[in-house]
């Protein structure tokens, strides 16, 4: 199958601080809120004009906007972003309130590794929105493109929507959700060129992630990872309930996903994976589209390789149960010569299995391991043979 034919069939996978705040919600606040206009980026000092720092404007906004409850519009431009957008929390907050842009450009030109947008909460913060379309352009030298944080068990950050958000060539990571993070939903965004990550979500300083869902998202050409899960300052561990739907992730220099501590209940479902692990060589035995740890997930995805080192879709090692479900893996010119591919690489523990439904793709794995394997309706090879089509065959390894 060349390229070509692989998309078309995967096209359906596819704190300024508490004086300041006080200030301009006194001063400005009251004659915003009683305003029946909506309030716009300008309206707090943005000049918009691509070179001018607007980011105090920015940081302005959100304070007021999480004060109010009300939302700001910024309308279509560039904006010129030296220091990093700063948003901490100064109470509960629960009602609406955040960003509706229109075709904004953010385009930093921080060089000290400092974050384009930070937003930290202190207190419960919900129902914030970053909706429209919104573009932030690293420096390369920044840090996150967006850095949402609570730390510790009791501030949290949650009941959020991200939607028509792209970025790109940031120094770090394009999205960072940190700490106690959750309940969210990022749809119909870019995060790629990134150094590091597309996206990265960590448990840490006591707070965890959860309950998060990409919606039609794409997580390409990054420096490392497309998509990541981390358990701060530890080796193993980190969130589990991350769920992906639709979307694409393409041309990581290493995997496409990873998950350092599985989905748990959760899936990854009609994701489309292309020439990830691209630091590796075709055929590498340790390069795949996704890699997890404990278990994973996964319904009506596809990977496809001609030149990079994702000799497989998934593999990882695991200890609870893995199902994929109406997945395949694909190779064409490189990859395909070497003979490598296949869907799975099998590994983990006596407690660990995988249920291959309605695949193609074959599998290959570790032995001695305990781990079980049944397939229902499969394709391709494996160490007991050829999968049967029509069948269910397992083992143990």
């Amino acid at each position: 199958m060349d390229r070509r034919s692989f998309l078309t069939a995967g096209s359906g996978l596819v704190a300024a601080g508490a004086a300041a705040t006080a200030a301009l919600t006194s001063n400005s606040g009251a004659a915003l809120a009683a305003s029946q206009t909506t309030p716009t980026i300008y309206t707090f000092g943005a000049v918009g004009d691509g070179w001018t720092d607007d980011s105090a404007a920015f940081g302005k906004a959100l304070q007021w906007s999480a004060a109010n409850g009300q939302m700001v519009v910024v309308p279509a431009g560039n904006y010129g972003i030296a220091n990093t957008i700063s948003f901490y929390s100064q109470g509960n907050v629960g009602q609406g309130w955040g960003l509706v842009c229109q075709g904004a450009n953010l385009m930093s030109r921080i060089t000290n590794g400092g974050d384009v947008m930070f937003l930290q909460a202190y207190h419960y913060v919900r129902y914030f929105k970053l909706i429209g379309s919104m573009s932030i352009v690293g420096s390369g030298s920044d840090g996150n493109g967006l850095h949402i944080a609570a730390y510790g068990a009791a501030p949290s950050f949650y009941n959020f929507l991200i939607d028509g958000l792209s970025v790109e060539r940031c120094g770090t990571n394009g999205l960072n959700l940190d700490g106690d993070v959750f309940e969210c939903t990022i749809s119909n965004s870019y995060f790629q060129d990134m150094k590091q990550d597309g996206a990265t979500l960590v448990d840490n300083q006591g707070g965890v992630i959860s309950t998060v869902n990409f919606v039609n998202c794409f997580f390409n050409q990054n420096g490392r990872y497309g998509l990541s899960t981390f358990m701060g300052g530890q080796q193993y561990g980190g969130p589990q309930y991350v769920q992906v739907y639709g979307g694409y992730a393409r041309n990581n220099q290493s995997y496409g996903f990873y998950y350092n501590n599985g989905t748990g209940v959760y899936w990854i479902d009609k994701v489309g994976f292309e020439n990830n692990c691209m630091s590796k060589q075709p055929g590498d035995p340790s390069g795949a589209h996704v890699y997890a740890l404990t278990n994973m997930n996964m319904r009506d995805c596809t990977g496809f390789d001609m030149n990079g080192g994702a000799t497989y879709l998934l593999q990882g090692w695991w200890l609870m149960k893995c199902t994929l479900d109406g997945c395949s893996n694909w190779s064409d010119g490189q990859m395909a010569s070497t003979g490598a591919s296949k869907l799975v690489h099998m590994n983990g523990n006596n407690q660990g299995s995988v249920v291959l439904n309605n695949c193609n793709g074959g599998f290959d794995g570790q032995w001695g391991t305990g781990l079980k394997w049944i397939a229902n309706s499969c394709t391709g090879t494996s160490p007991w043979g050829n999968l049967n089509p029509t069948g269910t065959m397992s083992g143990t390894f």
